[in-house]
């Protein structure tokens, strides 16, 4: 075990493993859980977490260097190469669940060729504790939220710190939870300029914008979703920074580190109104010219909120819809929106220049195929610049990986199968091959173009007959689904 007296003398590495072949990793999605992209996808962003923590090593003095292998780029080999030549004594590892796999092989390769105490940390470690512990190249993992868990291991081992479980001559260790960080302000700004944060990319979030980052402004959410993997990681009670503190960082960001656009990665960001018109008040009061955006509900926006949303610099929302059935929403413990309110909402948006994200998950409980094909054809017709179909995924410490364990509907999961996007279980009316044809079927259909969008567009008559051929296909794909 880590040795208890104060260690800030010895060699720490902190580090965001390569992506696993054949993907990009983005560990920050899904409260935290992570998803997968095809290596196609030109998005890259490392955990905040990650840089809140070099950020808090840095304020204190410790030794220490950050390893961000997905902005260098770095393969395993070359990791395992710099860490073999930094002679650590403690490695903290950021996982996430469908990464995990590859993650325990880097700690593997790590461990042999080290002999360093090793720390995982992210929200797979606290829901999966004693898998993750049971790892003979485990030495401790960090259950809750990171920062000050993980200072204080480097302070002084894993000794009576809270938040960690550890293993003392082969038996575990539990020691005392940690709450959640009620004093976001105590927290120092993120360590970005000790990243290669000019190779970040948020591609569509941000219009391309560069360099870009990320903040968190703000953790937890009250409604809790049952589908929802945010209340497990962050909580439900909903933390605040002040705005003067978030402002401050936004000038920060922009002044000395010369980024030009940022992405929100509160889980609601404009869940109290008279929060986020003082946040609007004070960017355009202090003149600052960086872009943002933002995810939050529908229920909390209004036409004049978004007004000031655009005049203080915001180009983007993400907004989670889900489905349009309001019994699905429903069995969920999600508050239903009238159609018409988020065509107001997303007409608002057009006429101020800010792009609409719009999310979707098929194959929740209680949805049939037909509710399925009414979302995906509402989809359509809301018709925003981008949108994400994803699948329910039973994310372990959510109420719906309850229901469907209780069900029968999973059984042991794949891990690298829980990303949102791979079927890994059905419903009661549709099953999981099944719903995979309507995810594909959802794809394209709203990716075609319609016979009404080349009237309006006046588009050449290849563009007619190329359009109505994909409408032949989708209507045959649509029977099949029906028919099967």
């Amino acid at each position: 075990m880590l040795k208890s007296k104060i260690c800030l003398k010895n060699m720490i590495c902190l580090i965001n493993p390569p992506s696993p072949p054949g993907t990009v990793s983005n560990k920050d999605t899904m409260g935290g859980f992570g998803q997968l992209y095809s290596t196609d996808s030109p998005i890259k962003m490392p955990p905040i977490d990650l840089v809140y923590i070099a950020a808090l090593l840095r304020k204190e003095k410790v030794e220490f260097k950050v390893f961000e292998c997905l902005g260098l780029n770095w393969e395993l080999a070359h990791l395992s190469k710099k860490v073999k030549e930094s002679k650590p004594d403690l490695i903290g590892i950021r996982t996430s669940t469908p990464t995990f796999g590859w993650d325990l092989k880097t700690a593997n390769l790590l461990k042999g060729e080290s002999n360093s105490k090793i720390v995982l940390f992210g929200p797979h470690v606290g829901i999966y504790s004693n898998e993750v512990l049971a790892r003979p190249s485990i030495d401790g993992i960090i259950l809750g939220e990171p920062e000050f868990t993980f200072l204080e291991i480097a302070k002084k081992g894993f000794e009576n710190t809270e938040g960690v479980w550890f293993k003392r001559d082969g038996k575990i260790v539990k020691n005392k939870n940690r709450g959640f960080i009620e004093d976001l302000d105590s927290l120092p700004f993120p360590a970005w300029e000790l990243l290669p944060y000019q190779e970040y990319d948020l591609e569509k979030y941000v219009r391309n914008i560069k360099p870009c980052t990320t903040v968190l402004a703000s953790r937890g959410c009250p409604f809790g979703c049952d589908y929802c993997p945010y209340p497990v990681s962050q909580g439900k009670k909903w933390r605040t920074r002040s705005i003067s503190n978030v402002i401050d960082e936004l000038e920060y960001l922009e002044k000395k580190l010369g980024i030009k656009a940022v992405l929100f990665r509160d889980p609601e960001f404009s869940l109290e109104r008279k929060r986020v018109v003082a946040f609007c008040n004070t960017m355009i009061e202090r003149r600052l010219g960086i872009k943002w955006r933002c995810e939050t509900r529908i229920d909390t926006l209004d036409e004049e909120l978004i007004s000031f949303f655009a005049k203080a610099g915001c180009i983007g929302i993400n907004i989670g819809i889900e489905s349009v059935d309001a019994e699905v929403l429903r069995r969920m413990n999600r508050k239903t929106v009238s159609p018409n309110k988020t065509f107001r909402i997303m007409d608002a948006c057009k006429r101020n220049g800010i792009d609409v994200f719009v999310f979707f998950i098929l194959g929740l409980p209680g949805e049939t195929v037909e509710s399925s094909l009414k979302t995906i054809k509402y989809a359509k017709r809301l018709n925003p610049p981008f949108v994400q179909f994803t699948v329910a995924t039973p994310y372990k410490g959510t109420e719906l990986y309850n229901w469907a364990k209780k069900n029968g509907y999973i059984d042991d999961l794949n891990m690298e199968q829980v990303t949102g996007f791979d079927v890994i279980m059905g419903n009661e009316n549709i099953t999981a091959e099944k719903l995979k044809d309507i995810l594909d079927y959802a794809h394209n259909y709203f990716t075609h173009t319609t016979i009404k969008d080349i009237v309006v567009k006046n588009l050449r008559l290849f563009s007619f007959l190329r359009a109505m051929k994909k409408t032949i296909a989708l209507r045959k794909q649509e029977k099949n689904i029906l028919l099967r």
